[in-house]
């Protein structure tokens, strides 16, 4: 994996993957074509090139990094072909290339708090910031389909040395190994912060403020947590192994790691053409290509699942309309399966051509946070679930992606993901410290103790049964406990 060129062998270091399946799924090619991974940030002076904004800033310095462009890659080296940009010369890079040089981040739900005017009821309680942007030193782009890896550099010496890891990599003599640890993990059983009960209590008052007429329908989650000592890598590699997704990535960074294996985009901008891609409606998987074929069939006709979508697509193009030419806004794909490990979805795409005069933050602001992930009307919505939800989202169902120094940007939604970051001493003593039995291994034999959280819902309706939303909740973290399970039998 490319990944490998890339990703430090330290907690401490910086290290970005985002990642498309390969081989690249039939059904939706053009959403699997590439893979970018990088490492560090940029030094210069002597300085990180990476940010952490506080709330009420992260726009305005979004902007900024644009207005400041021009800083990109200095070097580009297609491995395989004879092509090779020196920095004394002009910048003519390959267009079709999504990411030639810019910034690399996330956007956690919070930052919706800097477009609304929203209450404060809950406490963020995750170390997690609530943006975090850097400029990587060095990145490579793997176009899957010409299979060409394409290594870039803040100056040559960056691609040449690339180019020699990937060398050593290639004939098994690499002096930067990703390393694991030779024990099996210890993984905690998942606990859910809220019970079944408490859920469907917050639905059933979900569902009086749809009757009350505040809101169409609203996106209720819920959070669960466990102990492991995996490391954030080796979950990742076993959720994608359970569960490829085009809008997967692994963040390594200070504060923890950041594991999705997201289906959803938030927004694509490429040459002034903006898309979104909502998903609402799902169903379990079937056991066997019959079932499976009757369940899609079922969702597609399911009255109540169509109604929800196809509200949502309308959100959707509302929100893109705010920024796009009138009349280009249009929807291109409408009511599509799409098939993952554990479920199928609901899927449609829109998209419009934005304004001159808008930009790709202006556009980003139009767009987030995602209202699959809120209901509709979004900002009622995103009262209603700071009021029922018992913690602040934090990262959960915020985004992560790139913006290029060009303009262009894509950033996922962050569902289907894991948050990891060391275990406070309480709870590293309070798993470390119980009796040891005949054989057992002692937990400092192992790697360090983490807490990993992950955080799912369901779309709530007029005529919703809390019971199956709960267990459609549960559906969906299928796939992340799965891949946590799954290390404790490698």
């Amino acid at each position: 994996m490319f990944a490998a060129l890339f990703l430090p062998t330290t907690s401490s270091g910086i290290a970005t993957l985002l990642e498309s399946p390969y081989p690249t799924p039939t059904s939706q090619p053009q959403l699997s074509r590439y893979s970018i991974c990088a490492g560090a940030p940029r030094i210069v002076d002597g300085v990180p090139q990476m940010w952490t904004p506080q709330l009420g800033q992260v726009f305005p310095f979004l902007e900024e990094l644009l207005q400041s462009r021009g800083l990109g890659v200095q070097g580009c080296k297609g491995v395989g072909e004879e092509t090779f940009l020196p920095s004394s010369l002009p910048l003519p890079l390959p267009p079709h290339l999504p990411f030639t040089g810019g910034w690399l981040g996330w956007l956690g739900y919070d930052v919706a708090w800097e477009i609304e005017q929203l209450p404060f009821a809950k406490s963020d309680t995750l170390p997690f910031p609530v943006a975090f942007w850097y400029e990587p030193e060095s990145f490579a782009v793997l176009d899957h389909v010409e299979q060409i890896l394409w290594l870039a550099g803040s100056d040559i010496n960056d691609v040449d040395r690339l180019k020699i890891l990937l060398e050593d990599k290639n004939s098994g003599n690499s002096l930067y190994p990703i390393t694991s640890s030779p024990h099996t993990p210890i993984n905690s059983v998942p606990e859910f912060f809220t019970s079944q009960s408490d859920y469907e209590t917050s639905v059933n008052r979900a569902k009086k403020y749809i009757q009350a007429g505040d809101i169409f329908q609203a996106n209720l989650s819920l959070r669960f947590a466990a102990s492991t000592t995996a490391s954030g890598w080796s979950i990742y590699q076993a959720l994608q192994k359970i569960n490829p997704s085009p809008f997967a990535s692994y963040w390594q960074t200070p504060w923890g790691e950041v594991v999705s294996c997201s289906p959803e985009r938030l927004v694509l901008l490429q040459n002034q053409q903006a898309q979104t891609r909502p998903i609402a409606g799902t169903r379990s998987r079937g056991t066997i290509p019959e079932q499976d074929d009757q369940l899609a069939q079922e969702l597609l006709s399911n009255t109540k699942e169509r109604a929800e979508h196809i509200m949502l697509v309308d959100l959707e193009r509302n929100d893109l309309g705010r920024v796009c030419e009138w009349g280009t806004v249009k929807v291109d794909e409408l009511l599509t399966i799409e098939r993952y490990s554990h479920v199928m979805h609901l899927v449609s795409n829109v998209k419009g051509t934005l304004k001159s005069d808008q930009s790709a933050v202006n556009l980003i602001r139009a767009m987030f946070p995602g209202g699959t992930i809120t209901g509709c009307p979004k900002v009622r919505c995103m009262e209603i679930i700071e009021e029922l939800e018992p913690v602040r989202r934090s990262l959960f169902y915020g985004s992560c992606g790139y913006l290029d120094w060009r303009g262009n940007l894509d950033l996922n939604i962050l569902i289907r993901t894991l948050l990891l970051a060391p275990a406070s001493p309480s709870e590293e003593q309070g798993a470390g410290g119980r009796e040891q039995g005949a054989g057992e291994e002692s937990l400092t034999q192992h790697s360090a103790l983490k807490t990993v959280w992950g955080q799912v819902g369901a779309g709530i309706v007029a005529d919703s049964d809390p019971e199956r939303e709960w267990y459609e909740s549960l559906h969906k973290a299928q796939a992340q406990l799965a891949a946590l399970k799954m290390l404790n039998y490698q």
